[in-house]
């Protein structure tokens, strides 16, 4: 599937693989942003408490939980719905909570006249009384879908610690014919959440999770393998399609590795990729591996049959895989590197396939404390020179505080950013100076328009400094506004334009005959990325044209000539020896920078030190500059007065001076 470029006209399309907890961060910073359209994918082979219970109970349904706590913790978020309804899906039974306490319980919700004496009691019948009229109408007819089927089939519920939120998804799941993934939807529904945002990473199919130790013993269930009691060091995961009952695991567990493996692999499922996730991660601008128990609530969405070619077919797409702050019961001993690994091997089915890593995952982000702390088990990175490309590497302080939680905002803030930055249209003013004729600056414009700048995703507005008044009708019929600036104090108020128009950047033009104006576009081409602060249009990479202008303007004065061409280059070389970047022609009359700079450097154009103001301003912030070829045309010096030897000396001065004192202060443009 073909993904549509993102632009500033549509939001980002951003998948999160999740479990229940470990990515609340993450999903909840995500989700406020009107500007993100946000798929949570999750798992359902959860089976530990009352989510095994339900499971056990329905008999051919995944377990409901994590769909239930990221659908509360959005809805939460979102304010999708009252407070109320929440927390009466999060409120979990007592512990020992009989059959007939919960036929109570069942009608305190529909609001019947039993009254409550218990705390718990009068706790729910208080948050029942608090919801709305469709919230109680909604849950009331799930519940008593599960009721209707519990009192049908006569099997036993054990309801001790049952989550409330966990049997109206079970009535949702009998109600929607069993077909789990539209009982998801109708649950999302019931808390105001529009379909898909926490979706099913499968069709569905029903699957039981095990695994094997590095001791080689058999973890039977989902439970077993998070259980932080038995702290385990997972070697595999097997999605089955029956649970395990006891004499089956002793069977098992009795068994030489080879044979439990062949048991396991002949029981396997292959759980296909829900056709709606799948378009989803086809239309994706971001896909993000969260962090959480990896070996249950990931790792097993991994091996979704389809997913790795669907994210793989998916080119543009950032893939962010971001590894635990913290260790969890389920890998312990495991560095971040080995997460890595272990992801990648899962995602290629079990190393089955071979796919690029690239197309899988295009940065690693891996936290790093910066600090030993023995109270907090922090995962180490490993041996990060294993990791084959270290351009897919990221390392950064990523937790919130001491918390063990990841910060959304360090973590994905600068790739959510960096998407919206390239789909939004920039603000470019151009600034034509030394235009001293219409006729010239009319010239200029007419280039503009005919090398395609309203092809471009920028927005436009040129300040033209002109001694004749410009025609009106010509700029009638410009796709972009024109100011002509006034004769006296035309820099004053070309900067308060700048200050308060909110312009990206501007251009400053010579407009005197000897630049084409096609190559102020070339200049705005590189613009919209937002990732440049400054395009340098330089005439020495135009060798024919700057050997002409030489010539033209020295002739029969080869002296002057070989002058002329020392001073340029012992610029240049002021540049590298005092900064360490070479800036081929700083004496150019074409180029694009950051309105902050720009502002920073008091720009005039008049001033005959304003190239070497930028670039002292740009060097000092180590701002990204990059050099493009301009033609150009020579004009002899009686027609355009160009750089004297004194004024040469005098920047060779100045460029010193600004460096080794400091004197040109760099603002933050990157924030500006």
């Amino acid at each position: 599937m073909k993904r549509a470029a993102h632009s500033h006209d549509r939001p980002l399309n951003i998948v999160l693989f999740s479990g229940g907890r470990g990515s609340s961060a993450l999903s909840t910073q995500l989700v406020r942003r009107a500007n993100v359209s946000l798929t949570i994918a999750v798992n359902g082979y959860d089976d530990g408490l009352s989510t095994g219970e339900v499971r056990r109970f329905l008999g051919d349904a995944l377990g409901p939980s994590d769909f239930r706590k990221n659908a509360s913790r959005v809805a939460r978020a979102l304010a999708s719905c009252g407070p109320g309804l929440i927390d009466l899906l999060d409120l979990r039974l007592p512990e020992g909570w009989t059959a007939e306490a919960a036929q109570q319980t069942f009608a305190l919700v529909r609001g019947g006249s039993h009254s409550p004496v218990e705390t718990f009691e009068i706790r729910l019948a208080a948050i029942a009384e608090s919801l709305t009229t469709n919230a109680r109408t909604g849950v009331t007819a799930s519940l008593d879908r599960f009721e209707a089927e519990w009192a049908a089939n006569g099997r036993r519920f054990d309801f001790s610690d049952c989550s409330l939120g966990n049997l109206v998804f079970a009535g949702a799941f009998l109600s929607c014919g069993r077909r789990f993934n539209a009982a998801v939807d109708d649950y999302c529904a019931l808390l105001g959440l529009p379909p898909g945002l926490v979706d099913n990473v499968t069709d569905g199919t029903n699957a039981f999770l095990v695994a094997l130790d590095l001791d080689d013993r058999l973890l039977g269930s989902e439970g077993e393998i998070v259980d932080a009691k038995r702290r385990n060091r997972i070697k595999d995961i097997y999605l089955i399609d029956h649970p395990l009952g006891a004499a089956e695991r002793e069977a098992l567990a009795s068994q030489p590795l080879a044979d439990i493996v062949r048991a396991l692999e002949s029981s396997a499922v292959q759980a296909a990729l829900n056709p709606r996730a799948a378009e989803r991660i086809g239309q994706a601008d971001m896909i993000i591996y969260a962090p959480g128990t990896q070996h249950s609530s990931l790792f097993p969405s991994y091996l979704t049959t389809g997913l790795s070619d669907a994210i793989a077919a998916n080119l543009g797409a950032l893939k962010l895989l971001i590894t635990n702050i913290q260790t969890d019961a389920e890998i312990v001993g495991s560095t971040a590197v080995d997460i890595i690994q272990r992801a990648v091997f899962y995602l290629e089915e079990k190393g089955r396939r071979h796919i690029p890593t690239p197309c899988l995952i295009t940065h690693y982000l891996i936290n790093d404390p910066g600090r030993p702390d023995p109270a907090a088990a922090y995962v180490p990175l490993g041996k990060l020179d294993s990791l084959e490309d270290p351009r897919l590497v990221r390392i950064g302080h990523y937790e919130e505080g001491v918390t063990g939680r990841h910060d959304a905002v360090k973590v994905v803030g600068p790739f959510v950013e960096a998407q919206l930055s390239r789909a939004a249209r920039r603000r470019v003013a151009v600034w034509l100076h030394d235009g001293s004729s219409a006729d010239k600056v009319s010239q200029t414009l007419l280039e503009i328009v005919r090398a395609g700048v309203a092809d471009l995703p920028i927005d436009i507005a040129v300040l033209a400094a002109c001694g004749e008044p410009l025609d009106g009708a010509l700029l009638a019929r410009l796709p972009f506004p024109v100011v002509q600036l006034p004769v006296a104090g035309g820099a004053s108020a070309a900067r308060e334009r700048l200050r308060t128009e909110g312009h990206d950047y501007v251009v400053l033009f010579e407009s005197s005959g000897m630049y084409m104006g096609e190559d102020l576009i070339e200049l705005i081409r590189h613009v919209p990325s937002g990732r440049l602060d400054a395009v340098w249009g330089s005439r020495r990479l135009s060798v024919r044209d700057i050997a002409e202008s030489m010539r033209l303007r020295y002739r029969r004065k080869p002296l002057l000539r070989l002058a002329s061409q020392a001073g340029s280059y012992a610029l240049s070389l002021a540049y590298l020896l005092l900064y360490g970047r070479y800036v081929s022609d700083t004496l150019s009359g074409a180029r694009a920078v950051r309105t902050a700079y720009a502002l920073a450097a008091d720009v005039d154009p008049q001033d005959k030190l304003l190239n070497q103001r930028l670039l002292s301003v740009l060097m000092r912030d180590r701002a990204e500059l990059l050099e493009v070829p301009v033609r150009f045309f020579a004009l002899s010096p009686e027609r355009v007065r160009r750089t004297t030897l004194g004024e040469g000396l005098r920047s060779l001065g100045m460029i010193a001076w600004w460096r080794l004192a400091g004197r040109v202060a760099a603002p933050t443009p990157r924030q500006a």
